[in-house]
């Protein structure tokens, strides 16, 4: 429209013009179906990584166990190499850094395998 037809469809009276835009339609995506095979290996990788998960709450269950069961005074650590040389103390303050240690670790591994565990 030019602006001597918006004045005379508006009776004289001066109005700017506004204009309209459209917004552009969204594309959705569908997900494209995927091959038998990349079915069946999400569904091996899946069960893979839960397995994983199983193993560290399994691991941090038994630590858990362990830290009620502990008396704090007749505990010991022991580490072995391949060699069979081996390290062992029965310091309460390495024995609770050690258990605390452990626990830090295996709760970060169980949060990134979760963040794993998916159905895309």
């Amino acid at each position: 429209m030019t602006i001597a037809a918006v004045k005379k469809a508006t009776n004289g009276k001066s109005v700017t013009p506004s204009m309209e835009t459209k917004k552009d339609e969204q594309v959705v995506k569908e997900n494209p179906i995927l091959s038998l095979e990349k079915r069946i290996q999400k569904v091996q990788n899946l069960g893979i990584v839960i397995e994983k998960w199983k193993k560290l709450n399994d691991a941090k269950q038994n630590l858990s166990e362990f830290q009620l069961g502990n008396d704090g005074l007749s505990s010991t650590i022991t580490l072995k190499d391949a060699s069979g040389r081996e390290f062992k103390t029965s310091h309460n303050i390495v024995v609770s850094t050690v258990l605390e240690s452990v626990q830090a670790v295996l709760d970060q591994k169980i949060v990134e395998v979760e963040a794993q565990i998916n159905f895309e």
